[in-house]
């Protein structure tokens, strides 16, 4: 008999984390898993659960901000799982890990999971917010079997805060089902292409990372850039943009879901977050034989180092422009980097590894 396995995720966007649960779920056997996967409805997500033939479970009350609809969404949970009878939820993500294990463990799975993108207690918020979050979080610690950290950075903090057991932390390392080809670029290029993928979000920082670029732009004219991605702040990156008159050679061309030909065109990766877990942005970079630049965040400092790219302290701005303007007169360090970065992708990222990790947690053997 299959094993009934739900996924239960907060957005429908195409974004890492539910990129994170379509590629794992691609690589369980379907002869043993009977998949689900619950989220809002709508959007590109969505689209990909039914392309793929699993049972989507809208749920419509499922609001981001905290809510009094959270009530209607915990209730409407337990009644799904009561309903279907699932062998395993696996949450991903901060409040559909708390509302999702709690109403797995009153309903009796007998296998509850959570993947942790990250962590809601953030060293930027205010002491009684970044305190109420630990303990929310440390609450829905007690009601799963396991919860897996996308990194080793956000574990440790978290067995160190007191967040988790030691014992009911694993660390497995994000992957991908498919990988983009590494490109043959021209070594005399009269441009360097600098570029990223991402939510115009105050996570990616965007904020500080345009006008650094448009400053960056101006001062070597052998610099391009193409951020791609949508979000609430690409219009005013825009705006930002024009007012240096550079759109010529600061591209934001909006979101496109077919990453793989834009990253053809990149030289170098940037993704200048305030914080990350483990993004699929950057597994994407290296497996196209791109260098990374990256703030110098511990999550990002866990997988970019000088050997694959570079990273700069986050906020120092002028040590950013340094690095971009930097580049084109390093043809070679570009070229060297972009090949150590793939290899270390392929040794840190390995999709077999993943799913045969997961699938062990599954089964109750890790």
């Amino acid at each position: 008999m299959k094993k009934k396995v739900l996924h239960l995720q907060l957005l429908p966007l195409l974004s890492g984390v539910q990129r994170f649960s379509l590629h794992l779920l691609d690589g369980l056997p379907a002869e043993e898993y009977e998949i689900s996967v619950a989220c809002k409805p709508g959007g590109e997500f969505v689209s990909e659960i039914q392309k793929r033939g699993w049972n989507f479970i809208a749920l419509p009350s499922f609001r981001h901000p905290v809510s009094p609809w959270d009530i209607v969404t915990f209730l409407h949970l337990i009644y799904l799982m009561r309903r279907h009878r699932f062998d395993i939820v696996h949450t991903n993500s901060s409040k559909p890990g708390l509302l999702g294990r709690i109403a797995a463990t009153i309903c009796g799975v007998s296998r509850v999971v959570h993947t942790g993108h990250g962590t809601p207690y953030l060293p930027h918020q205010a002491p009684l917010v970044y305190w109420s979050y630990l303990q929310i979080e440390k609450l829905a610690n007690c009601f799963c079997d396991r919860v897996i950290y996308v990194n080793n950075t956000d574990r440790f903090k978290a067995i160190e805060l007191g967040v988790i057991p030691a014992e009911k932390a694993l660390t497995i390392y994000n992957a991908m089902k498919e990988k983009p080809v590494v490109d043959k670029r021209a070594s005399n290029k009269e441009l360097v292409t600098i570029g990223s993928t991402l939510r115009f979000s105050e996570q990616k920082n965007v904020l500080r990372l345009i006008p650094a670029l448009c400053k960056a732009a101006r001062q070597n004219d052998k610099l391009k850039f193409i951020i791609l991605g949508d979000g609430k702040h690409l219009q005013l990156c825009r705006s930002i943009v024009a007012s240096f008159r550079l759109s010529d050679r600061i591209l934001l061309p909006g979101w496109d879901s077919e990453v793989a030909p834009w990253l053809k065109l990149f030289d170098v990766f940037i993704l200048y977050s305030r914080w990350e877990a483990m993004p699929f942005s950057i597994i994407e970079a290296m497996y196209a034989g791109l260098p990374v630049i990256g703030s110098n965040i511990p999550s990002i400092a866990e997988f970019v180092n000088d050997k694959v790219g570079w990273t700069v302290p986050l906020d120092a701005e002028e040590a950013l422009i340094e690095t971009l303007i930097s580049l084109p007169a390093s043809p070679d360090t570009i070229k060297g980097k972009g090949k150590a970065a793939l290899a270390w992708v392929k040794q840190i990222s390995d999709y077999p590894a993943m799913i045969d990790a997961y699938r062990a947690v599954y089964e109750g053997k890790r």
